[in-house]
């Protein structure tokens, strides 16, 4: 049986046909491509946009203490880092973001310069600071054992010094942190004695350890997370003075 040839007018409509799909698989493609394009961006931004910056209610000072500095690296990092790196990275974001709130920062220092640590506490009660942050990274002999960020406070344990450590880490868990390990008073060595920079402030003082160098996870969402953590703690630190400096 022989085959029906196609007519003139069924071989258009057929080319139209195919044109028409060729034109949708086309658009389905780009359109596929961009939703691929944002879903990668967003994850690599993710916590890193559109931030927000609470405002004071008042004249408030805050020194900012970035930990280490010069020859003191402080701790290393599985990558090679150094702990004074990152604690200046950090700082000086909280420092930016604190300012943006209306805040006056004193820094013990803005650049990878040595400062005695009787200096940096000085600093703060030269200033009148209303609070004193020093900003660390914790290390450990276990590789890869142990992670988590943690508030070290006055041996005292007063409300007002529980109160800001919480905020702080309420807010990091909000960004994303390996462990939230909670709030210690005194010392590693003991809950009686204190350290240096919470010894000699005159104000309102805590060391914040930012995670493990000798934990990969804590490095990495560190780097990832750095102006996310930054916002998270300045937040934190206004809230707090709105709350207890009024």
């Amino acid at each position: 049986m022989a085959k029906k040839k196609m007519t003139a007018k069924q071989m258009q409509s057929l080319i139209h046909f195919l044109i028409f799909i060729n034109a949708t698989l086309i658009v389905a493609i780009i359109v596929l491509a961009v939703l691929l394009v944002k879903a990668r961006h967003g994850g690599k931004n993710k916590g890193k946009e559109a931030f927000s910056y609470t405002q004071a209610s008042g004249d408030y000072i805050v020194c900012i203490d970035a930990g280490h500095g010069g020859d003191d690296v402080g701790a290393e990092g599985l990558d090679g880092s150094y702990e004074k790196d990152d604690n200046l990275r950090l700082a000086l974001l909280v420092e930016k973001n604190l300012k943006k709130s209306g805040v006056t920062v004193v820094m013990t220092r803005s650049d990878d310069s040595s400062t005695e640590l009787s200096s940096r506490s000085q600093i703060a009660n030269d200033s009148g600071a209303d609070l004193f942050v020093s900003l660390h990274r914790n290390s450990t002999e276990s590789i890869n054992e142990v992670n988590g960020v943690e508030v070290w406070i006055h041996s005292s344990g007063s409300d007002r010094s529980y109160a800001i450590a919480n905020e702080i880490l309420s807010k990091l868990e909000n960004v994303g942190v390996s462990q939230n390990r909670g709030v210690r008073i005194g010392t590693q060595e003991s809950g009686d004695s204190n350290y240096a920079v919470i010894r000699e402030t005159e104000m309102t003082s805590l060391i914040l350890e930012m995670g493990f160098m000798t934990s990969q996870t804590d490095l990495d969402l560190f780097n990832e997370n750095l102006e996310a953590y930054a916002n998270a703690i300045s937040n934190a630190i206004v809230n707090w003075l709105n709350q207890n400096q009024n």
